[in-house]
């Protein structure tokens, strides 16, 4: 089985924040317009965690509120958070990545899977967030019962693992 577990970490350097979260798929509890400018060196650290950088001060508010509330159990809460954080940078592949994730926690694996697909559209020159979302791609289609989008799934999972 391919382990599915990422810690979450959160840093604040002088200008830029830099973000870090991570995905714990196997942990679930049941599972404006401001200019921003989201760098594209988003690494997905030994740990298994995000790391993101935004300068967009908002994005960043909103992703600690929701890092809170999803810690908390709160994953309506934390879904609030994320789509707001979206509304003003859609185009945001980790964003979309964690969305991706708060959907699976609220047992929505078809959203989750769209959000997931979205985020991989962005982050083609990050294999590393693109395997991230296969492995919620994955598990999306475990929970629909899509035995053989799990396999098709597994099988992008295992070209960007190696």
């Amino acid at each position: 089985m391919i382990q599915k577990t990422h810690s979450a970490l959160l840093l604040v350097p002088a200008i830029t924040l830099v973000l870090q979260a991570c995905t714990p798929l196997e942990q679930r509890p049941s599972v404006v317009n401001q200019q921003s400018v989201v760098t594209s060196d988003v690494n997905v650290l030994a740990d298994g965690s995000i790391r993101h950088d935004t300068t967009n001060a908002r994005v960043a508010q909103l992703w600690v509120a929701a890092e809170k509330a999803r810690e908390a159990g709160d994953q309506e809460l934390a879904s609030k958070y994320i789509l707001e954080a979206l509304e003003i940078n859609p185009e945001d592949g980790v964003l979309l990545s964690r969305a991706a994730e708060i959907q699976l926690n609220l047992s929505q694996p078809v959203i989750a899977e769209s959000y997931a697909i979205r985020s991989n559209a962005f982050a083609t020159a990050n294999r590393q967030l693109q395997l991230r979302n296969w492995l919620i791609i994955e598990h999306s289609r475990e929970m629909r019962g899509d035995l053989l989008g799990v396999r098709s799934a597994h099988k992008k999972v295992q070209e960007f693992q190696y």
